[in-house]
Formats: C-alpha cells, structure tokens, sequence
C-alpha cells in the first residue's frame, strides 16, 4: 500500500521554487505488511544506491516524501535513506 497525494497539489510543488533535498536509498527491505497480503511489501520502486528526489518529511518525521522509480511520489520510511 503506498500513500500519494493527487496531482493538483504535486504540480504545485514541482512549480515552487524550493530548494531540491536529495537523499541515497540504503534498504528496500519491505517494511509494508497489511491484512490480505501474502508477504511484507513497500519498496517495489527503489533501488538501493540510487538518488532519489525528496520531497518532504511526514508522518511526524518518521516518512520521506520520494519520487521513485515509478516517477510518482510516495512515502517510505526514513531509515531507508540517507540525506546527501
């Protein structure tokens, strides 16, 4: 299960002018599970070494805001990257 947001407000913040975080995946170990689900599940679209564009911190902190492979912004925990 991912958490996106809708475009509107993703077009918005591509348009801003803020300064772009960069962050380096180091796990894509599943951290996801859910009920109905056969296996843990959540990092489908990283890849591990890779730079990734960060677009803000949720969740009280605990959460990346990335845009990831798939070209969409979700969020993953914040111990599976490190900031550059």
């Amino acid at each position: 299960m991912r958490v996106t947001r809708n475009h509107e407000s993703r077009a918005m913040a591509t348009t801003s002018r803020q300064q772009t975080t960069l962050v380096k995946c180091v796990s894509v170990r599943p951290w996801l599970v859910y009920p109905g689900c056969d296996g843990p599940g959540g990092c489908h679209d990283l890849t591990l070494g890779k730079i990734y564009e960060m677009l803000g911190v949720e969740g009280s902190g605990s959460f990346y805001r990335i845009i990831d492979d798939s070209g969409d912004d979700f969020l993953y925990p914040v111990s599976h990257f490190t900031p550059l």
